[in-house]
């Protein structure tokens, strides 16, 4: 299909990124390195499909998957404002307006948004509940542990006897170890598209004949690859040294002994074969050097050559052992160790199917199940067993025009074989795949980059190729500095073997970003900052401190952003260019992030750093949720709740401020007895049993109070937790104990708060699972603590918050930052996997150890060393592209730190590295590699720039320099000792005892009557802070010496939770609420018709139906008194007025002092007070006015009565006079209870 474009999108594509764009549909792999705008292609191909004029293509007729639901939230936004763009030129166009309206139905969603459709729209071909929902992790987690238990039990009591020997091979102190194994394996088999079929050839490939040729399997290939590369390295280590031996005088008696051992060492490297790798390793021997004393000034030379042989010699005797020396019993360790595999895998296997069951049970899927069951419904098998697609899937392929697939080097296998079900083929091919093989950083979540590189390696760059490949090489991201600094390194160290990518000129980013020239301190070199952990200084100084490892790199971090946003001496602080302003402003801490492999046990130590240099900082971490004070305290709460003979959870909770007991009451407590639980001994105290055979004289009356009063509590949240949803239950213990505000009070209270209302919002989470119960939610907390599944602290930070951030490489994934600080490069690489008891691995299959229980023997057998090795190979190659992603990420300075062991030894190591031939590191160096470091120190070491490094090590003459390298870098090398400082000791200082200390009688000095009139000062208004800006009038009569009992309001309240009516022992009204109702019928009352007591029923009844009163209400108002009323002579009057005016509110400015006569007059007389208050009624006589207040009050004494209202008549005339301007002539108070009027 060929794309006509409608309208010229005012962008300048690269030549590359136009036929990204243009290509017509073909299968087409887009390799888009960072910064590269691939997401921007991506947006402009589909606006260009779907604005095709040759084609009518419809938005919702293409599938475009992403890898996050942010990812595709984005892609929506930038796809809805092309489409706008282009409709401000082309307003008229109907088929754009038919797009903007299809795009909220477009299928642009994650892999499992969409298996989740397919899945919703074909259930009844799995016979598949509908009314099916997606349990969260929490109900996962919980189920499964009920199902493996389940399993256990069951096999415990068939006493099942390769399930036992399973046990004994693989337990520790319990079957823990099994348990976690079998999880394992469940979820790595469920990332190959078939698990159980995967499980039973994984454990077949154990079941083989007497006769059987190891040198014929995928593992023996596998390991003699592994060992080719190490003995080359050897080879190459053995010959230099050789080299090296025969230039020297006085060394001679060495090289014969060099020299058979490099011939040796080269004719193991020729060969091919297991069987001749076999027979030459265990035939392998090295002869005794020589032991002739040389001259002083060749020693060195010797002994580095010595140890070199050692280390040579170590590594092949190594292989020898760990591979050939058990190599004859290979047939007999597969044998014996087929029975347990095969029962490990039948665990996994019937595990899968009972965790299957109960998820049907409940009515639930988790995410595995999303894409096995799309699977299941978009495939089929033929008459052959081979997979085909199924008639859903041939329908998807005829409904989707185009698929495009975002960030294809993150997929796993199921994922591909669902794109390639609902995808056409041959000359019909219609999948767009873009991603970048050097950013696959997922392989834990089991994506395969294997996917992405044979598609990459097989795929052609011709134009008219049916399966395409396109490379996007231009960065628009970061400055020229850290592109060539980037392409240096990954030049030097990618390759096949470490990386899986060969980083060649063609892999390599062009720096297309376009950055002003500015004339500050902007851009410059990658630095790379190494700090030496060797203490010189082996005594330590008084008041010195003693600084761990991180501590000291962290000081560090903290000092280069301080120099970055303060400057130092000579150098002004770092500027950042604002595309916003388009101009160079200083960089800011929120310009800046800390990167780091893993930021576990690092971070609480560099923010403490950080602030103590007053730098702000937030940590986006994953771990220590569990840690906060906090949520511990409410956890304990919730424990003892479950159950309160928990000794340690109960003494958590009285000792927090929950219920604040101290230690020495705690002391008396246990003093009862030493041996009982603590809830024992505080239903003792409680109850103060006498004839207790235990002493209670030494506690307290308060303490027994305190006891007692806990035990109340606890009882009270012990019932409700059995009927409240825990959610809720959890919400009701922040707010009757006040925890959550005494919390919030706290320092860091925002957080703190934050971390509450997450575990709230998971107890939320909880109910709504099939789980309930204040136990099962306590067992799954302590799951969460207990395994790598920390929650991490709440979120409560902004986008745009200024402060620097940490976070992990996978996190910044996506992301770019002006200034990345790339930290802890000198950590070592997490290989820790290596060592379980069994591997796995998608194509080599199962790894076991070898356990004969009889004979207490365990070994790893060939087949785990073959897979540790390359599931070694594999891992490095993941932390590659973790540090190709960390490097990325940077726009404009790039900061690399780390700690090295021994700085001397570590630089000749990396020295010796860089010193072989060639234009990369060699592999076995790659693969030798401890940390980043050891890959980006050997990688200087023979860079121009890498002088430091090679003074250090002393090897400056024997390397290969990389000569007409552009990228520019400076090398840092610091002492541990740098960093430490003498601690001032902070006394507490008594200032105001200081103060009085003085004698300031005998100062006399020119400033004295400064001091005196500046500490003496007194605010000139400070009456005018104690006055409210608003009174109401009822406020007045209390304020100011007179009570009023009908509707006085207090200035604050006390607060008296209503009784619901239904709830009333007695139903009936107050006074205070009958008044209120008279009030309310006389403002709505029609005084035409109140002549007899009928028309008033009648009138009131029809409130009644309005509902401004409820029946009940009415049969406590006498209607008789409110004829009464209107039969009056005012009524009477009030009935012929001119006009009747009801319940007016008002709103009147008097000045301050005529309400408080003692304030000056000079200084007060602009001050001003506001009165409000409501009128019941007044009207028009004769053009004048006459007012009128309803009261229900008790009387006894008419002059009481006047003189207790004579404040508020007086502000309700002069109120009504400023109103209308006219004037009051008679004032009235209208008493209710004695139906009589009262002229005031």
């Amino acid at each position: 299909m060929n794309f006509s474009k409608v309208i010229d999108m005012n962008t300048n594509w690269t030549e590359s990124q136009r036929e990204a764009i243009f290509t017509p549909k073909c299968n087409l792999l887009v390799s888009a390195g960072a910064g590269t705008g691939k997401t921007a292609v991506l947006v402009e191909r589909i606006i260009q499909e779907i604005t095709s004029i040759d084609e009518d293509v419809d938005i919702d007729k293409l599938l475009v998957v992403t890898f996050t639901n942010a990812a595709a939230s984005e892609m929506k936004e930038r796809i809805a404002e092309a489409i706008s763009k282009l409709l401000e030129s082309n307003y008229g166009s109907k088929n754009l307006q038919k797009q903007l309206t299809l795009l909220n139905q477009a299928n642009i969603i994650t892999i499992h948004a969409f298996c989740l459709k397919v899945i919703k729209n074909n259930f009844h071909l799995i016979d598949l509940d509908p009314n099916f929902r997606i349990c969260d992790s929490t109900e996962a987690v919980l189920l499964k542990q009920d199902v493996l238990e389940e399993l256990f039990d069951e096999k415990y009591d068939m006493e099942n006897t390769e399930f036992l020997k399973l046990v004994d091979g693989f337990k520790s102190k319990n079957d823990i170890k099994l348990k976690d194994m079998v999880l394992s394996l469940y979820e790595f088999s469920k990332s190959n598209p078939w698990p159980e079929k995967w499980l039973r050839e994984a454990v077949e490939n154990f079941n083989v004949e007497e006769n059987f040729d190891f040198g014929n399997t995928s593992w023996a290939q596998m390991i003699i690859h592994s060992i080719k590369v190490e003995v080359k390295g050897c080879k190459d280590r053995i010959e230099k040294e050789l080299t090296i031996i025969q230039s020297v005088e006085g060394l001679e008696h060495y090289a014969d002994t060099f020299k058979k051992d490099y011939e040796n060492i080269k004719e193991l490297s020729l060969l091919n074969s297991w069987e001749e790798l076999k027979e030459k390793f265990l035939q392998l021997s090295f002869d005794k050097l020589s032991t002739k004393r040389v001259k002083d000034e060749v020693k060195e030379v010797k002994e580095r050559a010595k140890n070199v042989r050692d280390e040579v010699k170590k590594k092949l005797n190594s292989i020898k052992e760990d591979i050939f020396s058990g190599s004859d019993n290979i047939y007999k360790n597969m044998q014996e160790v087929y029975p347990m595999m095969k029962c490990l895998a039948s665990l996994v296997i019937e595990f899968d199917k009972n965790y299957s069951l109960k998820k049907r049970e409940r009515g639930i899927l988790d995410f595995s199940d999303i894409e096995h069951f799309c699977l299941e419904i978009l495939t089929d098998r033929d008459e052959e067993g081979n997979v085909v697609p199924s008639e859903a899937a041939l329908e998807y392929r005829r409904y989707f025009e185009e698929i495009f697939i975002d960030e294809y080097q993150d997929s796993n296998e199921v994922q591909e074989v669902i794109m390639n079900m609902i995808s056409r083929k041959s000359k019909d091919s219609n999948l767009f795949m873009v991603g970048d093989v050097k950013q696959s950083i997922y392989r834990f979540r089991q994506s395969k980059p294997e996917l992405f590189l044979q598609k990459y390696n097989s795929y052609s760059e011709k134009k008219t190729a049916e399966n395409r490949k396109i490379k996007l090489s231009e960065n628009f991201r970061s400055r020229k500095e850290i592109i060539e600094g980037t392409n240096y390194l990954f030049k030097q160290i990618m390759c096949r073997e470490v990386g899986e990518l060969d980083y060649t000129d063609e892999e390599c980013l062009k720096s297309s970003a376009d950055y002003e020239n500015s004339s500050g301190n902007c851009g410059g070199d990658i630095e790379l900052n190494i700090i030496d952990k060797k203490e010189e200084s082996e005594e330590i100084q008084e008041n010195e401190e003693i600084l761990d490892n991180v501590q000291v790199e962290a000081r560090l971090v903290a000092e280069k952003i301080s120099e970055l946003i303060n400057g130092k001496t000579g150098v002004e602080p770092l500027k950042v260019y604002d595309k916003n302003t388009k101009s160079y402003r200083n960089v800011m801490y929120k310009d800046i992030v800390i990167l780091m492999r893993a930021t576990q046990n690092w971070v609480p130590t560099f923010v403490e750093e950080l602030n103590s240099l007053d730098i702000p900082v937030f940590a986006d971490i994953s771990a220590g949720y569990f840690e906060n004070i906090e949520v511990k305290t409410i956890i304990s709460v919730l424990e003892i709740i479950d159950n309160p003979l928990q000794d340690i959870p109960l003494v958590a909770v009285l000792r927090s401020p929950i219920e604040s007991f101290s230690p020495e009451e705690l002391i008396d407590l246990r003093m009862v007895d030493r041996k009982m639980h603590f809830y024992d001994i505080l239903k003792i105290i409680s109850e103060n049993d006498s004839e207790s055979d235990r002493s209670l004289k030494h506690v307290g009356n308060s303490l027994k109070y305190k006891v007692s009063e806990f035990l109340k509590r606890l009882n009270n949240w012990r019932k409700k937790v059995k009927y409240m949803p825990i959610d809720e239950f959890i919400w009701h213990l922040y707010t009757e104990t006040g925890y959550y505000g005494f919390i919030g009070a706290m320092p860091g209270g925002v957080q703190r708060q934050a971390n509450l209302r997450m575990l709230f919002e998971r107890a939320k989470q909880y109910e709504k699972s099939s789980y309930k119960g204040l136990f099962n939610f306590i067992n799954f907390m302590n799951k969460l603590k207990n395994s790598s599944g920390d929650l991490g602290s709440a979120k409560i930070l902004g986008e745009n918050e200024n402060v620097v951030r940490i976070m992990s490489v996978h996190k910044s994934k996506g992301l770019e930052f002006p200034v990345v600080i790339l930290s802890g490069t000198g950590k070592k690489f997490n290989l820790m996997d290596m060592n379980k008891g069994v591997l796995f691995h998608e194509k080599l299959g199962l790894g076991p150890d070898y356990v004969n229980v009889k004979r207490h023997i365990c070994y790893p057998t060939i087949m785990k060393q073959v897979l540790r090795k390359k599931l070694k190979v594999e891992t490095l190659s993941e932390e590659m592209r973790i540090l190709y992603v960390a490097f990325t990420r940077a726009k404009e300075k790039l900061i690399i730190t780390g700690m090295v062991d021994n700085i001397e030894k570590t630089t000749q190591r990396w020295c010796e590295c860089a010193s072989y031939k060639g234009d990369k590191l060699p592999e076995y160096s790659l693969i030798s590699a401890r940390n980043f470091l050891d890959w980006i120190g050997a990688a200087l070491a023979k860079h121009p720039c890498g002088k430091p490094i090679r003074e250090i090590s002393k090897s400056e003459d024997n390397l290969n320099l990389v000569i007409g390298d552009n990228s520019t870098w400076k090398v840092n090398i610091y002492k541990k000792d740098d960093f430490r400082s003498v601690s001032q000791e902070k006394e507490d200082v008594d200032i105001l005892g200081k103060i009085e200390e003085l004698n300031l009688a005998e100062y006399d000095g020119q400033y004295m009557d400064k001091v005196d009139r500046r500490l003496n000062w007194n605010y000139k208004y400070e009456e005018a802070c104690k006055i409210p800006a608003k009174f109401s009038v009822s406020e007045l009569k209390r304020r100011f010496d007179l009570n009023d009992i009908e509707d006085s309001v207090n200035l604050v309240e006390p607060v008296q939770l209503k009784k619901p009516l239904f709830l009333r022992e007695k139903k009936g009204m107050t006074a205070a609420e009958r008044g209120t109702l008279l009030h309310l019928i006389l403002q709505h009352i029609d005084i035409k018709k109140v002549n007899s007591y009928d028309e008033i029923k009648e009138q009131v009844d029809r409130l009644v139906q309005r509902e401004f009163i409820r029946e009940e209400e009415v049969k406590s108002i006498h209607l008789g008194k409110i004829l009464k009323f209107f039969n009056s002579e005012i009524g009477s009057r009030m009935k012929e007025a001119e006009n009747v005016y009801r319940e007016t509110p008002f709103y009147m400015e008097i000045e301050s002092n005529e309400l408080y006569k003692e304030l000056p007059d000079k200084i007060y007389k602009d001050e001003k007070i506001i009165i409000q208050g409501i009128v019941d009624c007044y009207f028009e006589e004769n053009g004048e006015l006459v007012l009128i207040d309803y009261k229900t009050d008790y009387v006894d004494d008419i002059d009481n009565i006047k003189d207790k209202y004579k404040i508020q008549i007086y502000y309700y005339a002069r109120a009504l006079e400023k109103l209308t301007g006219k004037q009051v002539k008679n004032k009235y108070l209208y008493l209710f209870f004695n139906n009589s009027l009262v002229e005031m």
